[in-house]
């Protein structure tokens, strides 16, 4: 089985190994910011991010757990590197489209496929969702739907 990495997982990589996070217990989003120069802020409303005179900023729920927080990062990180424009002014199919591609990008984000390649999970679904959740500080629900598109991907792979 070859697996080809897509251009999102080999981007994800290439910033880990840029900012020298290669396995999952270096992975800290509050380090992580410090050394992407984004400053973070907790506050008692929903996640956002912005940039304004060339400082990015990320503020994520104190309301939320850690895990929730941690996947909060990731996806607004995707909107301050990999997105444009004021959702305001923007239509509505953009802005849903920017979103889901945040929710995408957080997956692979916070746990990332090069990390996955090096685990050797037995591929019992529940204990690896287990596993997963607390190597990589997730949510049980987050690790499942990471796994089932990591898995998915080999499925198609091999058949």
């Amino acid at each position: 089985m070859v697996y080809t990495n897509s251009h999102l997982e080999d981007w994800i990589e290439n910033l880990y190994r840029s900012i020298n996070i290669t396995t999952p217990e270096q992975i800290n989003f509050e380090c992580i910011a410090e050394m992407l120069g984004i400053r973070v802020y907790f506050k008692p409303i929903p996640s956002c991010s912005f940039k304004y005179n060339d400082v990015y900023t990320i503020l994520l729920d104190s309301r939320k757990t850690r895990c929730e927080q941690w996947g909060d990062f990731a996806h607004e990180l995707c909107h301050l590197y990999r997105h444009e424009g004021d959702k305001k002014i923007m239509p509505r199919f953009w802005s849903d489209y920017q979103e889901g591609q945040a929710n995408y990008f957080s997956y692979h984000f916070c746990i990332p496929t090069f990390m996955l390649h090096g685990m050797k999970m037995p591929q019992d679904y529940f204990f690896d969702a287990h596993l997963i959740a607390k190597k990589f500080k997730v949510t049980e629900q987050f690790a499942k739907v990471r796994i089932s598109m990591y898995f998915n991907k080999i499925h198609l792979i091999v058949s």
